[in-house]
């Protein structure tokens, strides 16, 4: 079980379309904690990883990595750089986004939202389908106070947006992003694409692989940290491909999908999400090479995630 946040930090400088992610990954094996960024300030926060008893020490309940399915029903394929997900060839299809303009209103951030949102379900559903995957839309919660399975919603201070695995929901609470990002949508759109990334990653099983790879990682250790940055930087690759597919049609036109993919230059070095110019590589690369094996970063040397 994965909960991913994603967080600003107040004092940040003025600018147009601020957008730094940082990952907190709750695990059912424990919680790990990152870095805190806004802009070129760096807070670290502090964490625990608790083993939680019985989790995943022998597998049982769990489909074996590569096994074949027991059923015709798509399921959820337990492996990094080998899933199905990522085979050579595969690209996602050209889509048509019609977005509404984004406004501070709730109903106006929801309208915004759930259009995306759809544009996401739209790119990514027949790729699954064609991974032999299980697709599900994703949940929204724009609430200030929501809580998730993943547990308390995190105060103001300390995260932004944050998808949870255990519920399937997206969480980007209105009146926060408002607060860093204005009414500038190509920031938005950047930042719920990553977010519907992880929930890419936890439907095809990346996550749980993931998760199997962490078990028993030192805390902020070299193993933990290498797992946690390929992740990150692969739903920053996840949201170049969509931004590809969407690009230049209906009301995204190329400008905008490309200022989206430039934001994720308002970043800093991070150990858990990688060098800024990293961060900015792997986008780059999902919206240029625009197929998902492009996007394997569990396969490339570790200089490649730094």
């Amino acid at each position: 079980m994965w909960c991913t946040v994603d967080r600003f930090e107040p004092g940040r400088p003025e600018r147009n379309s601020p957008f730094a992610i940082v990952g907190v990954l709750t695990l059912v094996l424990g919680l790990v904690v990152g870095i805190a960024l806004a802009g070129r300030v760096v807070r670290p926060i502090r964490g625990m990883a608790v083993a939680a008893p019985g989790v995943l020490a022998d597998g049982a309940g769990q489909p074996s990595a590569g096994s074949p399915p027991r059923s015709a029903e798509p399921r959820p394929v337990v492996e990094l750089g080998a899933n199905p997900l990522l085979a050579d060839g595969v690209t996602l299809p050209r889509i048509t986004c019609t977005l509404p303009e984004l406004g501070r209103s709730g109903a106006q951030v929801r309208r915004y939202y759930d259009a995306a949102l759809g544009c996401l379900d739209d790119a990514w559903r027949p790729v699954l389908a064609a991974a032999h995957e299980p697709f599900a839309e994703a949940g929204l919660n724009i609430a200030a106070d929501a809580d998730s399975s993943c547990g308390d919603m995190p105060a103001e201070e300390e995260a932004t947006a944050f998808y949870c695995a255990a519920d399937e929901v997206i969480y980007m609470p209105r009146r926060r992003l408002l607060e860093y990002l204005e009414v500038y949508e190509p920031a938005h759109l950047a930042v719920l694409a990553h977010e519907y990334a992880h929930h890419v990653q936890n439907l095809s099983g990346i996550l749980e692989a993931a998760s199997r790879r962490l078990f028993g990682a030192e805390e902020g250790g070299q193993k933990e940290l290498l797992v946690t940055r390929r992740i990150e930087l692969q739903a920053n690759c996840f949201a170049g491909l969509f931004l590809a597919g969407a690009a230049g049609r209906g009301s995204l036109p190329w400008s905008e999908a490309q200022a989206a993919v430039n934001d994720f230059r308002n970043s800093v070095d991070s150990d858990t999400h990688g060098t800024l110019e990293n961060q900015v590589r792997w986008a780059e690369r999902g919206f240029e090479e625009a197929t998902t094996a492009a996007c394997d970063t569990w396969d490339v040397p570790a200089r490649d995630v730094a």
